[in-house]
């Protein structure tokens, strides 16, 4: 699946989110959290998410197993605690399409509670097993009216629908390896974690876990496996990363962003 290794828009790259609490008990975590809430729970203080994060039922879903699906009527929200999933839209060929990877502090599945309009995506873990409180849309719409937050979920939205119009637009104009190179970066924001091995100098290593195929890397920015595959190979070739099973190791962070930027 990924090969092992032997040792225009500018893209919006490696930003951290705010956030500072424990993903399981809502509690601050003093800096020690290495990714901060994403999404709307990036949006909220502390004290809102935790009030958010009490309510409903709490639910794990294992690896793969079908969290929210395609064009179902169900309206219940999903706020994931833990883990990382993966957003996915098959298209009417029958193929699947990877739309998004999203991780802790986001809401899923808030716009079928609003709309009351049917899924419009596939939601599951990408990377083990996640952890979700479940609210019924009722709960969900109440708390939000209830903590003022309609002017925060609305900027949540928006802020979904630009990323979806910045990626259109960045695989119109970016070439390959621009739109892998800004891609990895977003994946590091999300899901990355320092590396030990990296050497101690101006450079800034991260490790991105993936659970996804080359292919639904590919999908997900207008590549073929085969375009990935050779991307890769180059950007090894360059000491920007190293690659083994399902990972990325980025070596140079600083680097790969003047490539996503043609610097």
């Amino acid at each position: 699946m990924w090969p092992d290794s032997a040792n225009s828009p500018r893209p919006h790259c490696f930003r951290r989110p705010p956030g500072n609490q424990h993903p399981r008990s809502g509690k601050p975590t003093n800096g020690r959290c290495p990714i901060g809430r994403q999404g709307f729970g990036g949006l909220l203080t502390d004290d809102q998410w935790a009030r958010l994060a009490k309510a409903g039922r709490t639910r794990s879903f294992a690896a793969q197993e079908t969290m929210i699906r395609q064009g179902e009527r169900e309206d219940s929200v999903f706020l994931l605690l833990e883990g990382m999933v993966k957003v996915t839209m098959v298209q009417p060929d029958g193929t699947g399409l990877l739309l998004a990877l999203r991780g802790h502090g986001e809401s899923l599945g808030e716009l079928s509670a609003l709309s009351g309009l049917p899924r419009s995506a596939t939601v599951m873990p990408s990377t083990g097993r996640c952890l979700t409180r479940v609210l019924t849309s009722a709960q969900f719409r109440l708390l939000v009216k209830s903590m003022d937050l309609e002017q925060v979920l609305w900027r949540h939205l928006v802020r979904r629908q630009t990323e979806s119009d910045s990626l259109r637009a960045e695989m119109a104009s970016l070439t390959a390896r621009q739109r892998l190179a800004a891609t990895l970066l977003r994946l590091a924001q999300l899901m990355g974690s320092g590396s030990e091995s990296a050497p101690r100098s101006a450079r800034r290593s991260v490790v991105v876990r993936l659970g996804l195929s080359q292919r639904e890397l590919g999908d997900s920015i207008g590549l073929s496996r085969a375009a990935v595959a050779e991307e890769f190979k180059r950007l090894r070739g360059l000491g920007v990363i190293r690659t083994g099973r399902e990972f990325v190791a980025i070596a140079d962070v600083d680097r790969l962003q003047a490539i996503a930027q043609a610097e």
